[in-house]
């Protein structure tokens, strides 16, 4: 499945702690666990069995092992027979392949679901993305380029693609083999959410696990939010000050008319320029401690 054309420019909205500030600082990014995200229905497709009981099983048996397999066909067979003859009643044989289908899925969501998962957004300018991921905007979005090619993996979420996974497409990626089918199983599994995500317009990178690693996207800008403290600021223009490769910083502000973002250069020199500030008490204790006038 060919990847669109993704845009030159994309953003992570962050909370500023100890963890964003050392990705800052050793150049990495996070790919998180999807069992770490927000909505439960992220990362977490159905199963539709659009197949006969005896592929199910052969895809099972594909999928755990022939003598792992063998054991609990049995065992869900022998479940199935105290509401009936599963091979004569179509109404026990769906119980016995939505017993099938269940494994099927917890076992494809735990070899999937050691994957991790970069989100990245298309704006910096979105409030809501502010509020929800930037600590109600006391964060940072961070800019990175994606011009040089090193991306070429990244995919668009798709907001009106299917929840479900087909087992057919499963056999057709386990036991055929069939790249084409896989990449359906992917883009179901990672690229699929729910349209009322639709303004967060996110893409994502996949890892072979989670965790952080050196970023495969350069950073070429930090917005500061509206909330965001200018200590924050200070500390992280300060951090990039001997940067090998230019960081641009800005400063996010609210329209005057609308309810729109919009951003300010920061003056870099003038952040640089100033030193650790000294405790006002102590510059200027005497005039603290000077009686006052009678």
């Amino acid at each position: 499945m060919k990847s669109l054309q993704a845009p030159k420019r994309l953003y992570k909205y962050r909370a500023f702690n100890v963890n964003s500030l050392r990705l800052l600082s050793e150049a990495e990014v996070y790919f998180a666990n999807p069992e770490q995200f927000n909505d439960p229905l992220d990362c977490n497709p159905t199963i539709i069995v659009d197949v006969d009981r005896h592929a199910l099983e052969r895809l099972f048996i594909r999928m755990i092992g022939r003598e792992r397999a063998r054991v609990a066909i049995s065992e869900y067979r022998h479940s199935s027979t105290q509401y009936g003859d599963y091979k004569t009643d179509p109404t026990v044989e769906d119980h016995y392949k939505r017993i099938l289908a269940s494994r099927i899925q917890n076992i494809l969501g735990t070899e999937l679901g050691r994957k991790g998962v970069l989100s990245l957004a298309e704006h910096w300018n979105c409030p809501l993305m502010w509020s929800h991921y930037a600590d109600q905007h006391r964060g940072l979005c961070l800019e990175y380029d994606l011009s040089d090619g090193a991306h070429e993996t990244i995919r668009p979420v798709r907001y009106d693609g299917p929840r479900s996974i087909k087992i057919s497409d499963l056999i057709d990626w386990k036991m055929k083999g069939l790249s084409t089918a896989y990449e359906v199983v992917e883009s179901t599994y990672f690229y699929s959410k729910a349209p009322q995500w639709r303004y967060e317009k996110e893409w994502r990178l996949t890892n072979k696990g989670a965790g952080s690693c050196p970023a495969p996207v350069r950073l070429t800008g930090v917005y500061f939010g509206l909330k965001c403290d200018v200590a924050v600021e200070t500390t992280i223009v300060k951090l990039y000050a001997n940067s090998q490769r230019p960081v641009a910083f800005y400063r996010m502000y609210p329209q005057e008319t609308t309810f729109d973002l919009k951003k300010h250069v920061i003056d870099t020199e003038e952040v640089e320029a100033t030193g650790l500030r000294s405790s006002a008490i102590l510059d200027f204790k005497n005039i603290f401690l000077e009686e006052p006038d009678a």
